[in-house]
């Protein structure tokens, strides 16, 4: 069940918790979530899952968060680990000047009910992060629960993060972001009106406005993508970046163009799933050089459904 406070959580003291962001909801997350939920069964206790809306460093940070996903999505993803309560706290600065001690026992233990504490290897929490695995340890001497953490994931010898998974998608590097999220990275959007020149050129694109503007968008260029609207799943064609062709000083954007499909989806809440990188956004000195180059995009992209996907359904 989501929760929006502790109290309505409701007290119970054989709990098992885990605390943090959990921005991503990515393998490692998932391998938290995984020890979280066998502990409490194997004792036969509730799993308890705390994380906070906004990102954390947007308040003790007072800077702008590129997000894995929204909200929204990070309530649903954690849902689907079978974790009984679930709590969406609000993060504010009262909340940010609370020490790591007093969270863990004012809010946690007395509020919510605290046997076993289960953190991710590198989680910090409390006033200035001060609280860390050892010092949950300590407390919990003495206020009567456990604490232990789960071992760092890697991929390819590479810490699975949400840091890193940041890092990777702004260099382009789609594929091994995937594999640390352990599915493809994904923006959603409503199609809005765009200038009609994507049809002009036999490419008609939607053009998004991103449900929340704080999502991280990938490095500029072209993807290979997939398409969910109306219920529906589609491959296609995504470019991201400022169109610098026809554009002097553009905004950043997603266009996606959808392969075999031509309905009115104006206004419809699209979510594109990125799946490689094709190459750099590109200036183009004609609108004739920009369609070749598409065309072009269009044959890697029948070459990919012949040789991978298309053998993946």
């Amino acid at each position: 069940m989501i929760h929006y406070d502790l109290d309505s959580v409701g007290f119970n003291r054989s709990s098992v918790v885990t605390v943090g962001t959990f921005d991503g909801v990515h393998v490692a997350h998932q391998r938290i979530f995984n020890v979280l939920v066998e502990k409490a069964r194997s004792r036969g206790f509730r799993s308890v899952l705390i994380t906070f809306k906004p990102h954390p460093q947007e308040i003790v940070g007072k800077q702008k968060v590129d997000l894995l996903m929204t909200e929204e999505e990070r309530v649903e993803k954690v849902r689907e680990q079978g974790i009984d309560e679930v709590c969406l706290l609000k993060f504010d600065r009262d909340l940010s000047l609370v020490s790591a001690e007093d969270f863990l026992v004012k809010y946690v233990r007395d509020r919510v009910g605290l046997t076993e504490l289960v953190l991710g290897y590198n989680n910090r929490f409390g006033r200035n992060a001060e609280g860390t695995l050892e010092f949950a340890r300590e407390v919990g001497l003495r206020a009567g629960f456990e604490a232990d953490s789960v071992d760092a994931v890697t991929v390819d010898g590479k810490t699975v993060s949400s840091s890193n998974i940041r890092h990777l998608l702004r260099a382009g590097d789609v594929p091994f972001a995937n594999r640390m999220l352990g599915r493809a990275y994904s923006v959603e959007g409503f199609v809005i009106s765009g200038d009609g020149r994507g049809r002009q050129l036999g490419y008609p694109t939607a053009n998004l406005r991103l449900v929340d503007e704080r999502l991280l968008i990938p490095a500029f260029g072209v993807y290979i993508v997939e398409i969910a609207v109306e219920k529906g799943k589609y491959v296609g064609l995504a470019s991201v970046g400022v169109r610098p062709t026809f554009e002097y000083e553009g905004i950043p954007m997603v266009e996606a163009w959808i392969a075999d499909f031509d309905r009115d989806i104006y206004g419809k809440r699209i979510r594109v799933s990125f799946i490689s990188r094709l190459r750099e956004e590109l200036k183009f000195e004609s609108a004739e050089q920009l369609i070749a180059q598409m065309d072009m995009d269009k044959k890697k992209l029948n070459d990919y459904l012949i040789k991978t996907y298309n053998k993946q359904r």
